[in-house]
């Protein structure tokens, strides 16, 4: 059994493959995934890379964004597994470096993209959302933040 910070490295290795793919950044991505889940064996990598195009080509096939919602989900939750699967495969000292080449990989993916649906009843925003003017809504969840950072006030200015 993975310890949790492994299988939270794990779900974010899953969701950062699914950001990257379709962007500029896939193909490199795709064959830095690979060589991690290869190991220097050649038939794994490239078994890796026939997963990976798989993903690539589930994403594309997806006509809406409902599809392209429950497609993502569906395979950022196949790769959080696989890649479960190969950390608890591994010895400690295989387990931390390879830890450590899927670190530096989800530092170059892309971040998460912003999501917007708007109807009749407003407008609907997901993801990591910045505002720097204002914001009036009913409910808020996740990381959400509204104006600039707060600076405390010098000495002997006005409050704010």
């Amino acid at each position: 059994m993975l310890v949790e910070s492994l299988s939270a490295l794990a779900a974010a290795g899953g969701a950062g493959i699914v950001q990257a793919a379709g962007t500029d950044v896939w193909t490199a991505t795709r064959d830095r995934v690979a060589r991690l889940l290869g190991r220097g064996r050649p038939e794994a990598e490239q078994a890796a890379r026939e997963r990976l195009d798989r993903t690539g080509e589930a994403l594309r096939a997806a006509a809406t964004p409902e599809e392209r919602a429950a497609a993502a989900s569906r395979q950022e939750a196949s790769w959080q597994t696989r890649l479960e699967d190969f950390l608890e495969g591994l010895d400690p000292a295989e387990q931390a470096q390879a830890a450590d080449q899927l670190r530096a990989l989800l530092a170059t993916t892309p971040p998460p993209a912003v999501q917007l649906r708007a109807d009749n009843s407003g407008v609907t925003a997901g993801g990591d959302i910045s505002n720097q003017g204002g914001a009036m809504g009913r409910d808020f969840s996740g990381p959400v933040t509204i104006g600039g950072t707060d600076r405390p006030t010098p000495p002997g200015a006005d409050l704010r």
